[in-house]
Parts: C-alpha cells; sequence; structure tokens
C-alpha cells in the first residue's frame, strides 16, 4: 500500500478481562502496558475453568506486538497438546486477520476511538500486521516437546553435537532392553543385585511380567525411594555376621542335643499372655526350626527370607501377665538365664537391624521393592545406552538434552551457549497450561527466560485443573514457581474472574459448591475465587418444573425382605426386633420396596399394628440394599430416565428445553449432553442404560477408534512392511483381517513367504517415496479386505475403523513429515494412550451421522464444554495402588513402595486430587449440571442411603448441606432436587421384548401383497444388487468418482453391452487426501495407471489447445487452482492491470514457484496473470436477470477458499419438509426396507463466500471451449457438472445447517462456475440458483445413488 492509502489510524479493542482490569487499577494512559513494566515483564496469570484463557493469552500476543514492538515470530508460544497449538494459531491468525480487514476496510467502527482499553493501530503497526499474516507459518507456536526437538535441530553447533536422531517409542524399546539385561545381569552373573533377584524369583511371587511392567511404569518417574534399601551386599554380610552369632548361641544352648530345647523350656515356663501365647510359641518353634536347618545345610539368603515372615518382637518382646500361675518361673524373657537371656539378644540384634533398613513387613512386598528399587537405575542405563548406540531418542530425552545444555556450570552464572542463541531468537515466552508442567520444563523455561532482565516470560494456567499427574504433571513445580514469581520478582498471580462458559445460575450454584473452606483449602495453594458470568444471556429455557441450574438426583433407598436376615435375628440371644414382627415380615420375604414409607406401610399391615420406633430403625437398617455397586445401576437407570425427559423421546421437538447461547436459541439435541465418569465400567454401564431406553451414544475417547483390533491390525500391518524380512513379523500379519489366516491355519499348514514379501517389498518401495495414499490404496486393493468383511462378516463397524484410520494416518503424515518408521511408532503410542492423536480422532466413526450423547472420561473432558452435564459413579473405590507418590513437607518427590504409614501429605493430596477432578468435571456445564446425590433415612440415626467410599464422596459430603430453597440470581435458587431409583416397569427390557414381538408376528408376505411394489421394478437382479450394495458397508465417494462411473456406464450402454455396475471401492480417490477433484479431464484412468501426459482439452478443439501458451492438462488445473488458493487479495486490489500486478516482487516469486512445480514454462507466466487478474476485477453477475448486481471477488471480503466438506450420503432425508416423508416412501418402494446408511461423500469447494447475508459457491474451470458463450456454458454445466453441482449445494446446506425452506430462501444466493480462460474477455462465468424443491431433489437423488 502507498503512502497515500493510509487515511489515518483505526481502532481495535482490547477484549479480555485482563486488560480491562488493568486499566480500571491503572491511573496512567498505558494502563495495559503498565502490566509488564509493573510486573518486571514477568506475568502469571491464574484462569479459572471458561474465563477466556486462550482468547487472553491470544490478546497478550498482540499486546507484546503492537504496543511492545516485538515481531511476532520472536514470541514463543508453547503448550502441551497438538490439539492445543492448532487452536492457537488458528485464533491468533483471524484475529490477525480481523485487525487487517478493519485497516483495510476503513470502516467508520473503527476509526473512532472507543471507550475502554483499546490498540491504536497506525501505518507501521499495520505493516507489521500484514507482514505477520504473510510470514504466519514461522510463527513459533509448539508443544514443549517440538520446542526442544527444534531447538536442538537448529542450533547443533551450540549443543555441541549433531541431533540428527529417528524418534523413538520407549515402550517399543523398553521390553527388549529389559529381556537383555536379564539375561545378562541378573540371570548370568553371581553379584549382589543378581543374588536379590533370583531370592525374589525364587521365594516371593517372582512374575516378570509384573516387575518388568512396574520399572517401565517407574522410568519416567523421580522422587526419594521410601523406604531406601541398602546394598544388598552390604545388608547381607552385616546380617550373616549377626546370624552367626545367633547360630553360635544356640549352638552352645542346645549342645546336649537333647529333645527339647531350652529356650522352649524357658519359654513354657514364662507368664506369657494367654491370647498371644500361640502366635508367639508359633513364631519361636519357626526361629528355632530355620537356625537346626542352618546348622546342617542352608544358604544365608535363604535364612533371610523366612526370618522377614517371622515376627521377631513376638520373641523379643512377648507380651506377658502380671503374676505368675503354677509351674511358671518368670515374668518376661528379662529374668531369663543368662545362656537365655543372650539367645534373645542375639535375636533382638538381628530385629534392630531389620528394623534400621525397614525390612519389616510382607516379605514379598520388601523383596519386589528392593529388587525394583536396584534393577531401576541400571535399566535406565542400559535404555540410554542403546538409543545411543541405535541414535534414537525418545520424548523424555528431549527434554533432557535441551535442560542439560541450559544449565551453566556448577558455580557459573554465565548463560551457556544454547541459552544465548534461544534468547537472541526469542525476546518472549508464553507457556500455556502451566499447571501441566514438570520440574524439567519449568528449569528450561527458568533458565532462559526468567533469569533474563531483557526477556518477558508469561505463564498462564489453572492449578485447579491439574489432572494429569499420571502423565507426569506436578502440580508442585506450579506452586514452586508461583512462589518464585512471588518471591524474587514481587509478581502476585493476575487471576481471571469472568466466566465465558456458564450461565449466571449456573455459576452461582458452582460458587456456593466450591466456596466452602473444605474444598480446594487455600493454605495448600489451591484456592478457589468466585466467579461472575460474562454471558448473561446464557440460559436452558425448559418448562419443566422444579429443574434449576444444578439439580440433584437424589437416590431413594431400596429394601429387600431377606427371609435370611430374619432367620439370623430370630437366632440372636436379644434380637432387635419383637417376635410378633418377625413373623409379621416373614409374608414380605423377597419384596422388594423403595422409600421407607412403602416398606414401613407395608410392615405395618402385615403386623396388624403401628410398627414402634424402635422397630423401625432395625427393619430400615436390616432390610436396606446399600451397595454401592448396586446404587450405581440405579443412578445409570434415573439419568438415561431424565435424558429421555430432556429430549421429549416420541414427543414434538418443540417440547424439548431451549438452549439459548450467543449464536441464537436452538432446541436441545443430543450432542448438547455430556455424560462424564471415572472408570471404563462406569461407561459400559451408563451405555446400557441409554440403550435400553432407545437414546443414541457415543463414548468420546472410550474404547475408541486406537483402542481395537482395526488400530493393531493396521499397526502390525506397518511394522510387516517396515521389515518385509522379518519372519516374526510377516506370520503376525498374516493373521491380522488383512490376509484372514486363523492361528490353527498358520500353525498347521506351510506358507510360501516369498509372494508375502514381494508383496511387503512394493508397499514399502510407496512408502519410501512418500505416497502413503496409494500405499493405502493398494492395500485394500490388493488384500481385498474390504469385500470379504462386508460379504462374509457384515462387518460395517470394522471397514468403517479401517478407512477411518487410514484417513488419520494420512493426515498425520501430511502435518508431521513422517516416515514410515514414525508413522508407526506414532500409531503405537495412540493405540497405548500415550500420546493424543488430536481433536476427535479418536472418536469412533458412528457407521450413520447421527446426533449422539456424549459419553467421556473425566480426563478427556477437559477442554470442553457442554450445555447439559451429568456426573456418574465415583461411588465404590478405586482398586488401591501398590505404590504411592506424593512429596514431603520439603515438596520432595516420593516413591512410597511400601505404603505402610500413609503420611498427611499423601492423604491430603489424594484429596486434593479428586477435588481438583470434580472441579474440571462440574466446570463442563454451560447451563444444567446433573448430580447424583446419596442422602440419608430421615429418622436413622444418620444413616446413608448407600455407601459411598470412592472419590464421588468428596461432592456427595459438600451436598449434604445444600439448601434448595437458598436464594440465587433475581430470586431463583440455583439448585432443585428430584428423588430417583424408582424403576419404571418394563423399561429395561421394553425395546427388546418390542422387537421379539415385531419378528415372532413377522409371516413371509404373500406374492399378491407384494405384487404392487414389484411392479415398479423395472430390474429385479439390479434392485437385488442395491440391497446388496447397502448390505456392503460405507462408501467414501465424490464427484469425480461418481461421474467418471456414469460415464464408463453411459459409454458401455452407447455401445449395446449389458451394464454390469460394479462396487466403488472404500477408498474411491486416488489420492485419499486430495483435497480438488480430478474432475476437469475426460478421461478417468483406472487406479493403476498413472499417465502425467493426460490431456482435458475436449476433441472439439484438440488442435487448438496444442496451439495454446497454457497447455490443458491436470497440471495446469492444479496450478491454476492452487494460485488462486494462495492469492493474496490485496496485491490484485492495489493493482491497475495483470502487468501492474506482475511487477509486484512477492506476486512474481509466488507464480514462479508454483508454476515450476507444476512444470509450466516462463512463457505461461503473462497469459497466468492475465486469467488470474481478469477473474479478480471482471465484475461477476450474482443472478440470471440482466439488472442482477454485480460483485468484482477481489472485493469479497468474507470468503474461504479450498472449503473442505465431509457429510453422510442421505438416506432418510436431512431437510425439512412436508415432502420429505413421500420422498423416502418413494426410495423404500425401490430398496424395501433396507435402511442403512451408506457413507460419505467428501470434496472441497473452491472458494465460498458471503454477500449481504447470503452464500454463494464458485467453482473453477480451467476447461478450453471452443468458445464461453452463455448457451455454451449451460450446456457444459448441464452435461458435466450437475451432480456436482447438487453436491456442493447440499455440502452448503447442511454446513450453514439450511435446513428449512426458509433458512435456505434467505441464506442461499447460488452456485458460479467461472470458465478461467473465459475472464480474459470478459465471458465464462455460469450462474444457477437451485430452488428449495430442487435441493430436497438431489437429497433423494443422492440416497438413490449406486455406491
Amino acid at each position: 500500500m502507498s503512502q497515500t492509502d493510509y487515511t489515518g489510524p483505526v481502532y481495535i479493542r482490547r477484549q479480555s478481562e485482563l486488560f480491562q482490569t488493568v486499566r480500571e487499577n491503572s491511573s496512567g494512559k498505558n494502563g495495559p502496558e503498565e502490566i509488564f513494566q509493573r510486573n518486571k515483564n514477568r506475568l502469571l496469570i491464574e484462569a479459572s475453568a471458561g474465563t477466556g484463557k486462550t482468547f487472553t493469552l491470544v490478546e497478550l500476543v498482540l499486546e507484546l506486538m503492537l504496543t511492545r514492538n516485538i515481531p511476532l515470530k520472536s514470541i514463543l508460544i508453547v503448550t502441551f497438546t497438538d490439539k492445543a497449538t492448532t487452536e492457537l494459531r488458528l485464533r491468533l491468525r483471524t484475529k490477525l486477520r480481523e485487525i487487517s480487514d478493519a485497516c483495510e476496510n476503513k470502516l467508520s467502527e473503527f476509526q473512532n476511538v472507543p471507550e475502554g482499553s483499546h490498540w491504536e493501530i497506525n501505518k507501521v503497526q499495520r505493516d507489521q500486521v500484514k507482514a505477520a499474516l504473510l510470514d504466519f507459518d514461522s510463527v513459533p507456536v509448539y508443544t514443549i516437546h517440538g520446542f526442544c526437538k527444534r531447538i536442538l535441530q537448529e542450533f547443533a553447533f551450540e549443543n555441541r553435537q549433531l541431533f540428527d536422531q529417528q524418534l523413538a517409542d520407549n515402550n517399543l524399546l523398553f521390553p527388549e532392553v529389559f529381556r537383555r539385561y536379564l539375561r545378562k545381569e541378573l540371570l548370568s552373573n553371581n553379584n549382589p543385585v543378581s543374588r536379590l533377584f533370583s531370592l525374589y524369583v525364587k521365594q516371593s511371587d517372582g512374575y516378570l511380567h509384573n516387575l518388568e511392567s512396574e520399572i517401565k511404569n517407574l522410568l519416567p518417574r523421580r522422587g526419594k525411594f521410601v523406604p531406601m534399601f541398602p546394598s544388598f551386599e552390604v545388608f547381607l554380610r552385616e546380617f550373616s555376621e549377626l546370624w552367626k552369632v545367633l547360630a553360635e548361641r544356640d549352638l552352645r544352648l542346645h549342645k546336649d542335643g537333647s529333645a527339647g530345647h531350652p529356650i522352649i523350656s524357658a519359654f513354657n515356663a514364662t507368664a506369657l499372655n494367654g491370647t498371644s501365647k500361640k502366635n508367639i510359641m508359633l513364631n519361636l518353634e519357626l526361629l528355632l526350626q530355620t537356625l537346626s536347618d542352618w546348622h546342617t545345610v542352608g544358604s544365608i539368603e535363604d535364612v533371610f527370607y523366612i526370618l522377614l515372615s517371622i515376627e521377631l518382637d513376638k520373641v523379643t518382646r512377648p507380651k506377658c501377665r502380671q503374676t505368675l500361675r503354677g509351674g511358671e518361673k518368670w515374668l518376661s524373657p528379662q529374668e531369663f538365664p543368662k545362656a537365655e537371656l543372650d539367645w534373645i539378644s542375639a535375636v533382638a540384634d538381628c530385629e534392630k537391624l531389620f528394623q534400621r533398613h525397614n525390612l519389616v513387613g510382607e516379605p514379598g512386598k520388601i523383596l519386589r521393592a528392593w529388587v525394583i528399587q536396584k534393577v531401576l537405575g541400571n535399566v535406565r542405563s542400559a535404555l540410554r545406552k542403546t538409543k545411543m548406540e541405535q541414535g534414537i531418542f525418545d520424548y523424555d530425552d528431549l527434554l533432557h538434552l535441551v535442560e542439560e545444555q541450559v544449565n551453566p556450570r556448577e558455580n557459573s552464572t554465565t548463560p551457556t551457549a544454547l541459552t544465548k542463541v534461544v534468547r537472541e531468537k526469542y525476546a518472549c515466552a508464553v507457556v500455556d497450561e502451566f499447571q501441566d508442567t514438570d520440574h524439567r520444563q519449568w528449569n528450561i523455561f527458568r533458565k532462559i527466560f526468567l533469569e533474563s532482565p531483557e526477556h518477558n516470560l508469561i505463564v498462564i494456567g489453572d492449578p485447579k485443573q491439574a489432572i494429569y499427574s499420571f502423565r507426569g504433571a506436578d502440580i508442585f513445580t506450579y506452586m514452586q514457581a508461583r512462589r518464585i514469581f512471588a518471591e524474587n520478582y514481587s509478581q502476585a498471580p493476575v487471576s481471571l474472574t469472568k466466566n465465558f462458559r456458564s450461565s449466571e445460575l449456573l455459576l452461582c450454584g458452582l460458587n456456593h459448591i466450591f466456596g466452602s473452606s473444605y474444598w480446594l483449602p487455600e493454605e495448600k495453594g489451591l484456592e478457589y475465587i468466585n466467579v461472575g458470568c460474562g454471558k448473561p444471556e446464557l440460559e436452558l429455557k425448559d418448562l419443566t418444573n422444579n429443574r434449576s441450574a444444578v439439580h440433584l438426583l437424589e437416590l431413594l433407598p431400596q429394601f429387600t425382605v431377606s427371609g435370611k436376615k430374619l432367620a439370623d435375628q430370630s437366632r440372636l440371644q436379644n434380637p432387635g426386633l419383637s417376635e410378633g414382627m418377625l413373623n409379621a415380615l416373614y409374608s414380605l420375604n423377597g419384596q422388594r420396596f423403595y422409600g421407607k414409607d412403602a416398606l414401613l406401610k407395608s410392615a405395618e399391615s402385615a403386623y396388624g399394628a403401628a410398627v414402634s420406633a424402635s422397630d423401625k430403625n432395625v427393619v430400615l437398617e436390616l432390610f436396606l440394599d446399600d451397595q454401592a455397586e448396586l446404587a450405581t445401576s440405579r443412578f445409570a437407570d434415573a439419568i438415561a430416565l431424565e435424558i429421555k425427559k430432556l429430549l421429549a423421546k416420541g414427543s414434538p421437538e418443540r417440547e424439548r428445553p431451549v438452549w439459548k447461547n450467543e449464536a441464537g436459541e436452538n432446541y436441545l439435541r443430543e450432542q448438547d449432553i455430556c455424560v462424564l465418569f471415572r472408570k471404563a465400567s462406569e461407561g459400559e454401564k451408563i451405555g446400557k442404560a441409554l440403550r435400553a431406553c432407545g437414546i443414541s451414544f457415543a463414548f468420546y475417547k472410550q474404547k475408541g477408534l486406537f483402542a481395537g483390533r482395526e488400530a493393531r491390525d493396521i499397526y502390525d500391518l506397518l511394522e510387516a512392511i517396515n521389515h518385509p524380512n522379518d519372519h516374526s513379523r510377516t506370520a503376525k500379519v498374516r493373521l491380522t483381517r488383512f490376509f484372514g489366516i486363523n492361528i490353527q491355519d498358520l500353525a498347521e499348514r506351510s506358507f510360501d513367504d516369498s509372494d508375502l514379501t514381494n508383496l511387503l517389498h512394493e508397499w514399502k518401495a510407496l512408502a519410501e517415496s512418500r505416497q502413503f495414499r496409494k500405499m493405502f490404496d493398494q492395500i485394500l486393493l490388493r488384500t481385498r479386505m474390504v469385500e470379504r468383511e462386508l460379504f462374509l462378516s457384515g462387518d460395517e463397524r470394522s471397514v468403517t475403523n479401517y478407512t477411518h484410520l487410514f484417513e488419520v494416518l494420512i493426515r498425520q503424515v501430511l502435518e508431521n513429515h513422517l516416515d514410515l518408521h514414525e508413522l508407526s511408532l506414532m500409531l503405537k503410542r495412540f493405540i497405548d494412550g500415550q500420546e493424543d492423536p488430536g481433536e476427535n480422532e479418536n472418536l469412533l466413526r458412528l457407521e450413520s451421522e447421527r446426533n449422539a450423547v456424549q459419553l467421556m472420561t473425566i480426563h478427556a473432558s477437559k477442554g470442553l464444554e457442554f450445555p447439559v452435564v451429568f456426573l456418574f459413579g465415583g461411588l465404590t473405590a478405586n482398586k488401591k495402588d501398590s505404590i504411592h507418590f506424593y512429596h514431603d513437607e520439603a515438596e520432595n518427590p516420593v516413591i512410597d513402595f511400601l505404603s505402610r504409614d500413609v503420611p498427611e501429605e499423601f492423604r491430603w493430596q489424594l484429596e486434593a486430587e479428586k477435588q481438583r477432578l470434580l472441579y474440571v468435571a462440574m466446570t463442563r456445564a454451560c447451563a444444567r449440571l446433573y448430580l447424583p446425590y446419596v442422602g440419608f433415612i430421615e429418622g436413622n440415626a444418620g444413616r446413608p442411603v448407600c455407601k459411598v467410599s470412592g472419590d464421588y464422596a468428596v461432592i456427595n459430603d459438600r451436598l449434604t448441606t445444600i439448601d434448595s430453597g437458598m436464594p440465587g440470581v433475581r430470586g431463583i435458587s440455583p439448585f432443585s432436587r428430584s428423588l430417583c431409583g424408582q424403576p419404571v416397569s418394563g423399561l429395561e427390557q421394553f425395546f427388546e421384548v418390542e422387537e421379539q414381538k415385531k419378528l415372532t408376528g413377522w409371516e413371509i408376505p404373500k406374492l399378491s401383497e407384494t405384487q404392487g411394489l414389484l411392479d415398479k421394478v423395472k430390474n429385479v437382479e439390479e434392485s437385488l444388487a442395491q440391497l446388496r450394495r447397502k448390505k456392503r458397508g460405507f462408501a467414501v465417494s465424490s464427484f469425480s468418482r461418481m461421474s467418471s462411473r456414469k460415464e464408463e456406464q453411459h459409454a458401455t450402454e452407447t455401445a449395446g453391452e449389458a451394464v454390469t455396475v460394479l462396487p466403488v471401492e472404500i477408498r474411491t480417490e486416488s489420492q485419499l487426501n486430495e483435497r480438488r477433484e480430478d474432475d476437469e479431464h475426460v478421461h478417468q484412468q483406472s487406479p493403476d495407471t498413472e499417465d502425467e501426459s493426460n490431456s482435458y482439452a475436449w476433441e472439439s478443439n484438440k488442435e487448438e489447445t496444442k496451439n495454446d501458451l497454457l497447455p490443458g492438462g491436470t497440471q495446469t488445473g492444479n496450478m491454476m487452482h492452487e494460485l488462486l488458493e494462495h492469492l493474496d487479495f490485496e496485491t490484485i486490489r492495489i493493482s491497475t492491470s495483470p502487468q501492474n500486478w506482475l511487477e509486484q516482487p512477492l506476486v512474481r516469486t509466488q507464480i514462479d514457484s508454483i508454476r515450476e512445480r507444476h512444470q509450466r514454462s516462463e512463457e505461461t507466466v503473462p497469459v497466468i496473470a492475465e486469467i488470474i487478474w481478469s477473474t479478480m476485477h471482471t465484475p461477476v453477475r450474482l443472478g440470471i436477470a440482466q439488472d442482477s448486481e454485480q460483485v468484482e471477488l477481489a472485493y469479497c471480503e468474507q470468503n474461504l477458499r479450498e472449503a473442505d466438506f465431509y457429510f453422510p450420503i442421505p438416506s432418510n432425508g436431512s431437510l425439512k419438509s412436508k415432502d420429505s416423508e413421500e420422498l423416502k416412501k418413494e426410495a423404500e418402494l425401490i430398496l424395501g426396507e433396507w435402511n442403512v446408511d451408506k457413507g460419505f461423500l467428501r470434496g472441497s469447494i473452491d472458494f465460498v463466500f458471503e454477500h449481504k447475508g447470503r452464500i454463494y459457491l464458485i467453482d473453477w474451470k480451467s476447461n478450453t471451449l471452443a468458445d464461453y458463450h452463455p448457451k455454451t456454458l449451460e450446456n457444459e454445466v448441464m452435461k458435466r457438472y450437475m451432480l456436482q453441482l447438487q453436491i456442493y449445494t447440499l455440502a452448503t446446506s447442511y454446513w450453514f445447517k439450511l435446513d428449512t425452506k426458509e433458512k435456505f430462501e434467505n441464506r442461499f444466493g447460488g452456485v458460479l462456475y467461472i470458465f478461467l480462460r473465459g475472464m480474459p474477455q470478459k465471458e465464462g462465468v455460469f450462474f444457477f440458483r437451485p430452488s428449495w424443491n430442487d435441493l430436497l431433489d438431489y437429497e433423494k437423488r443422492l440416497s438413490l445413488e449406486i455406491y
């Protein structure tokens, strides 16, 4: 833009609460700048759930760029997942684009100085924004591991090593290293550790698999071992000396070898406590037997193990009475004769040794812990050595290497070489999700940024959401960092206290729940601060009575009268029930009652008189079904019933609640509801209950895409392709569904490996040339797995998973530039749950795109939000871990192997983690939160309705203090409650019974009854083929494939041949992830051939095309599409001609780069420039009438380029019309009742823009035609592209939810086909606007299409 174009500054409001708060607290003009000056360029922000953390982070980055003039590429942004980096990049780019558009459009709303905090964008800053957008790909937004890998590679010289190792997976390498260590060090050598290991294997459980698993889990852990066991060699030496002393004294004491041992006689003459005597003598005899065996034969290791199991204190300090009885001589062993007393003293020395080294307790656990302690360090060293030898590394190595290189040498304050170059590259670091950091990550940022006065460090997080300790996140690292900010830089955390996720009423309820001093205690650094509502318009409008923002589902007590319990009562000497009541209750044996009143009323009726107060309490106590497992199932049924009511199942949609947010008002949908739980078994329970109520649901990352057999099959296949000569891997791949050999056949038959090996080599060659899409295509084609699965087993679910997995893997290859080995490792990490594949990637794709209630674990829900959330489960206690991890009073990490005396630190840390997890769960809700509640039986001395021993006890105890009548917002209480747990008769089996009735009542229809249907079928065989195709399962199709098939079919029919329509392959595009359709050439090639010279010029003007400066062909089409996709509209707008546009340096560079990639000569540049410039500047008519409005595309601000779509092939009709049912009936006449979904359509629309509230689609066509007159264009589109037009129109209607006639008429503008070669002559535009009825016909046609 020239200097004359600058018309003054524009003003952009800062919207983050952070800047509004700063301005209110600031007396100066530069309030936001003060936030950095006041805090010495260090800023710690604590953002509670829903307070706009990411939004604030983006505005902070813009503040650094616009106010402090730090280039965007010098601001390092780090977060902890790939999903978060993608979201941050998208939000930052969007905000920059908004600012750029405000500058370019010169709208009045940005010309005036707004109230409140704002940016003043002058010409310099405008250029900064534009430069940032042009170079946005270089903006450093990384995960912590991505950042470490980048600086190790980029600054190899400063690292003093070339970092070109391969990324490896410890889980794959560890088994080999561990077993090699076992063979070489533990089983072959005779050293102290191997002797300890031998003792563990021989005497303890000794399961190597358990040992391997525990050591693997401990590899990334750090901390002090408790207890800390000594060197086995040193201990044995000391113990051996003490044992020999005892053995010698035992020989002297029993030198005559008489039958009775003197020490036995001494104990028998001692006043031993009667209840303890048996146990005392048992331990004494075992000790004497061990001594006897030692005198003859035995090893010191075996003796040590036996002594571990003897309670030596029972021998050295037995419990005794205060008086003697007949025949007794001594009150305690301290009165024994000297020889016996010396013997006791020697035993006491052994006991003291054991106590000093914490060798007290269960022998098996002690040996296990001791072995792990002594082996863990050695295995770590062996693993590190193996990785160095093989030139590989893992994610922990990345952190370790960087930390090592940024830490100065001992007693040195000089920054390291790596620290210096990173500081030169980045002026500031912004760390997101800081509560998920660990000590090593914090140390890296502390050394590079915090300790440099010239650099900025901004960290943002929420300690209340620190729930990933099992992944290595360390809340204590966060708290230590917070203290450093406060003590060294006088910087207290800045809190965001306005919530933009939840309704005002819901926040009132949550503030009340979390406001208790019991929750998130301040003295532990986890203080909860009440949050206000940033979006008061949020509301769930529900006509149902007694449903507030926080609704308690209170469990009705359940009682079952048991004859066994009555019989037990009657046998008691003093039964709690009177004899008459006992006899009366027998008549109720086996009956179940809900609520105490129902039970007492029946008891009173059976008794024939009023039940006394004492009898009431006993009856309620005796027959209460208080098992937590039973209560969990009852809550599941109650939640399913409540969801059924919310969704108004069986009633019109208008009876559903209305969810009102900033986007408008919509009826509540299934996917607006989420049920959260802790354990997989709980997810299965709630799924079963929802299924019984006929409610669609989907597990989110619960037995997800990577947890099934399909993912493991593909992993085995990738491993075999990567190692085609490895017999074990090829044998394993034969067992996958790709080859379908069962294990018995594999064992009994001999297979020729040569064919399989050749095939694997072919696929490996494709992978090495980075043709992964073709490789996956070939796998499906050559193995014919799809046909086998569908025709032999009818497993549509499996086929969907395989094809979905291939899509995900291709996306990972493209995004992360992976080779075959790295792809295999990444897939393994996804399968093991060590890495998140990204947003929704692990979500099982539904067989049909339908609304579904979301079921997920609480951990998986972090970062998500739903209008309605149910909490479920947590009533039963979790299995206790054999090893405890916690921090001691000094906040040092501890690994407690024996957990004998659980310290207070462990207890409160475990409780705090439960509270944080529940906090995350409850803050996912936007409008309503349902909480199960276990109350008490009224009048029964506080007896709870069921036992609550699990994590949910934390919230259940808090809910007992909730008063449903407490005032809330505008006089409305945020709390409500209803009783649940009363089963609806026949609910569980209703659907099964109904289906069975249909089946049992079904008869084969007579021919005359179906004749009318068959009359409409012209070709019965073809109809059966359609049924087979529907049974076959999903196809992912596209316009190109469908169009090609139609042309082939038409050509065959024209030749008079019989038509056989072959099924479309499940992956129909030869390039799975190709965004643009190859729709502009005549001859579609088979998947097995590739012809680079293929031309798409029509037969009528082949000669003209040969002489054209810009030849036809796929390469030209791809080139033009790519240029238009990446076109800088600003350069087009300010240019006055194609020649003037080409004079701009960036334009010529971009054209040359893309032109050369598509093998087009330099002579084509002027033609290319003229076509593109003319396309953007030629007025395009938005209608068929001559007076229709015209626009220049260069000035269409609101646009999307290469807009990808992916939607289910319609079967039942998604659009709402009175005619939809009629269309569906017509389809059923042809296809019968085989109403299974057929699959998905995917594609990419070249250009979508909005003008005056209407949406228009553009498809670029580079075809060479005889002329570009309107009639020619109409014939061309109607003949070749009508199906494409229909698909794109449908995709747009689904995408923008234009699902009613009113919405479609108001919002949809039309479709434009722009034939690029005609634009320089101001010709080449074809406009078409389908009607609503046309749209319904398109959907019908696709539902009947052959796939």
